[in-house]
């Protein structure tokens, strides 16, 4: 059993779950990085409040924010990204590696930090 006050160590944490995210997600997770993608307040972010998404690539039809988000989301998932709820709020890069807090409680460090 791990101790409590024990500091999780990942390799890559992305901070936000908008498209760009997700996309960063995707790609970090097909290059064997294990990301772990930390929601923020919104999973989605501001996409899901968005009816209409007409200059997107990929859906040449349209789509609206909800469903965009959604499939961006299962994609990250299905290459392995770790996707919490939380929100980081503090990152200290004065070091390495990178030390965050999670919901102002939980410490991680982190290799890489993509915001």
């Amino acid at each position: 059993m791990a101790e409590e006050n024990t500091i999780e160590r990942i390799k890559c944490v992305i901070i936000g779950s908008g498209p760009a995210g997700y996309t960063a997600a995707i790609y970090a997770a097909r290059a064997n990085l294990k990301p772990v993608l930390y929601t923020g307040l919104q999973m989605g972010g501001q996409l899901t409040t968005t009816t209409e998404v007409e200059n997107f690539p990929g859906y040449p039809e349209g789509v609206t924010g909800p469903v965009m988000m959604e499939d961006m989301r299962k994609q990250a998932e299905r290459f392995g990204t770790d996707i919490r709820f939380g929100i980081v709020t503090a990152v200290d890069f004065s070091g390495h590696p990178h030390k965050l807090t999670i919901d102002d409680c939980k410490q991680i460090e982190a290799d890489a930090v993509i915001i």
